[in-house]
């Protein structure tokens, strides 16, 4: 359910493809075929290739979208590695730092708003 108290003001709430292992289409398609995907978060372990890899593959072909892509992962020796070549790595499970990152992307100019974002991922975590 989306809370409308959450919306921008100007515009329609940000559209977040989420990208799980249960996913059987290719997220590639959803992203050819909804160019109004304002970001993506997808886990790491996919069924047919690393979320990481994914996100990758965006940014060398500079997809808008790989800016605001989220690689969901666990921690790992590569881990900074990763995370130094300019990809959003956040530890599965993490949903307020998911969270967080996203109010900052959609939400920075109105602390207010981030700030309420982040309780109702609070209230829904508990």
């Amino acid at each position: 359910m989306i809370n409308r108290a959450l919306e921008p003001a100007n515009r329609q709430p940000p559209l977040v493809l989420l990208v799980d292992s249960s996913l059987t289409s290719r997220p590639r398609q959803w992203i050819e075929r909804r160019p109004d995907v304002d970001a993506i978060v997808v886990q790491d372990e996919l069924p047919d290739e690393r979320g990481l890899e994914l996100v990758r593959e965006l940014a060398t072909a500079r997809h808008p979208i790989a800016a605001r892509s989220i690689v969901l992962a666990r921690r790992s020796p590569d881990w900074g590695a990763i995370a130094r070549a300019g990809l959003t790595l956040v530890e599965r499970g993490d949903v307020r730092t998911v969270v967080t990152k996203l109010a900052g992307w959609f939400f920075a100019r109105d602390a207010s708003l981030a700030k309420a974002l982040i309780r109702e991922a609070e209230r829904l975590r508990a």
